[in-house]
C-alpha cells in the first residue's frame, strides 16, 4: 500500500524556538490577531521575553519613526498624524495611525497634550476648554499598533480646589526593575498675593504615582523640591519620548534665590524618590542669552546649551547621577542666525529649528544639514506642533484584573 503524503506541519505546532523566531519579524497588529488564533498561541505572544524582544528588534532594526502632531493630538480627526520612518524621514505617511472609536470625549475637553512616549506606547491627556480654572484632564495611555487604549481613573488630589489656578505637571515613565509603566502627577496653587512680599505660588501638593500594572494611583510621601521656583517642561515645539526611559523623568528647574540658577530634578520610578542633579560647572548659570534643554543620546542624559549667536554645546552625562561625568561631546559653531536646538531623535540625528521656522536635521558623522520640510507649520504654527519618537510595540495596556 502506497504511502499517504504527509501532512503540512501546522504553525502551532513548530517548535517554540523556532514559532518565536517566524513571528518576532511580523508587526504587532498582525500578531494581535494572531492571539485570537488559540490559547497556546496567546500564551506565547503575551510572555514578556516575547513581548521584549519584538520591541528591542524593531528598535535594533531601526524601525523607529517619529510622528508629528498638530495642535499636539487631532481630536476631531481633521487633522491627521502624521507618521515618518527613521531611515527616510522625509516619506509621510499620514494614515499611520488614528484615535480608537471608543475614545468618547467629553463636551467642553477640546484641548490636548502628550506627556510622554515608550516603546510604543503614548501617554496623554484631554483638556476642558480653560485648562488653569477649571477641572481636572483625562489621562489615556494608548499603543497605536494595537489599537489598544487604557483611560486612568481620577488622582486623588483634584486640581481645582477654590483657588485662582494651578501649576499642574504630568509625565509619562517607565520602571524597568518591575517592568511597570508609570504617570507621574504632581501640582502647586496659586493665588494673586496680596502684597507685593507674597509668593504667587503656594507650596508643592503631595504627588502622585499611578502604576499601569497595579491599575490605580497612589500618593506617595516624597514631595517635589520645595526651593523650585520653575520648571521648563515641553514649551512649545519639541521632542517627546527621549526621557523616562530608563527608570528616570528628569525636569529642567530655575531654583529660588536672587541669583538665577538652574538644576536637573530627577524622580526615580522604582524607589519613587525625588533627587537634584548639577549641570556641567562650564556651562554658564546666569546669562539670560544662554538657553539650557535636557535630552538623550545613546541613552545617556545631555544638556543642549545654546545662544542665539548659533554657538551650540552638547554635555553627556557618562555615569549617570555623577556630577564629575558631564563630558562635552559637541560642539556646534558653523551654525548662522538664530539656531535653536530640539533634540536627538531616531539615528541620533540633532533636529535644529532654524530661520523662518524651518526645520533641520544634523547628521553628525556626515557634518551635513538637511532641510526637513515635513511640518506644515505655516498652517498650524511652531507652538501647537510636537515631535513624538515612536516604535511598533506589543505592550499591552489591558486594565489590570
Amino acid at each position: 500500500m502506497d504511502k499517504l503524503p504527509k501532512q503540512p506541519t501546522t504553525m502551532e505546532k513548530l517548535p517554540e524556538e523556532l514559532l518565536s523566531d517566524i513571528l518576532i519579524r511580523l508587526p504587532a497588529k498582525q500578531l494581535a490577531q494572531f492571539r485570537c488564533v488559540s490559547k497556546p498561541m496567546n500564551a506565547l505572544l503575551s510572555q514578556p521575553s516575547f513581548i521584549k524582544s519584538h520591541l528591542h528588534r524593531s528598535i535594533h532594526n531601526n524601525d523607529e519613526m517619529f510622528m508629528v502632531f498638530y495642535s499636539e493630538l487631532c481630536l476631531d480627526g481633521e487633522i491627521p498624524i502624521i507618521a515618518h520612518p527613521s531611515h527616510s524621514p522625509d516619506i509621510e505617511n499620514p494614515n499611520f495611525i488614528n484615535l480608537p472609536a471608543s475614545l468618547t470625549i467629553p463636551p467642553g475637553y477640546t484641548h490636548s497634550s502628550i506627556l510622554g512616549s515608550l516603546n510604543g506606547l503614548i501617554c496623554f491627556a484631554i483638556w476642558p476648554i480653560d485648562i488653569v480654572f477649571v477641572c481636572d484632564p483625562i489621562i489615556c495611555i494608548w499603543n497605536p499598533s494595537l489599537n489598544a487604549l487604557r483611560i486612568l481613573p481620577p488622582y486623588t488630589i483634584p486640581a481645582s480646589l477654590g483657588f485662582e489656578g494651578i501649576d499642574l505637571h504630568i509625565r509619562f515613565g517607565y520602571d524597568p526593575e518591575t517592568d511597570d509603566y508609570k504617570v507621574v502627577k504632581f501640582s502647586r496653587l496659586f493665588q494673586r498675593p496680596a502684597t507685593a512680599f507674597e509668593s504667587y505660588f503656594k507650596e508643592w501638593l503631595q504627588v502622585e504615582v499611578y502604576s499601569m500594572r497595579k491599575g490605580s494611583w497612589k500618593l506617595i510621601n516624597d514631595r517635589f523640591p520645595s526651593h523650585v521656583d520653575w520648571i521648563s517642561d515641553f514649551a512649545g515645539l519639541s521632542i517627546i519620548g527621549s526621557d523616562g526611559h530608563d527608570g528616570h523623568i528628569h525636569w529642567l528647574c530655575e531654583l529660588n534665590g536672587k541669583i538665577t540658577k538652574h538644576a536637573i530634578v530627577a524622580f526615580d520610578l522604582a524607589t519613587e524618590t525625588f533627587g537634584e542633579i548639577p549641570l556641567p560647572d562650564s556651562i554658564p548659570q546666569y546669562k539670560k542669552d544662554r538657553t539650557k534643554l535636557l535630552g538623550h543620546l545613546s541613552g545617556n542624559l545631555c544638556v543642549m546649551s545654546y545662544m542665539e549667536d548659533g554657538n551650540m554645546e552638547v554635555w553627556v552625562m557618562n555615569e549617570y547621577g555623577v556630577a564629575e561625568s558631564w563630558v562635552k561631546h559637541h560642539v556646534f559653531s558653523q551654525f548662522s542666525g538664530n539656531i535653536v536646538p530640539l533634540g536627538f531623535i531616531l539615528n541620533k540625528e540633532f533636529l535644529l529649528q532654524g530661520d523662518k521656522n524651518r526645520l533641520a536635521l544634523y547628521d553628525q558623522i556626515a557634518a551635513k544639514v538637511k532641510s526637513l520640510e515635513v511640518i506644515a507649520t505655516s498652517r498650524f504654527g511652531f507652538d501647537r506642533v510636537k515631535i513624538v519618537s515612536y516604535v511598533d510595540s506589543l505592550v499591552w495596556i489591558a486594565p489590570a484584573n
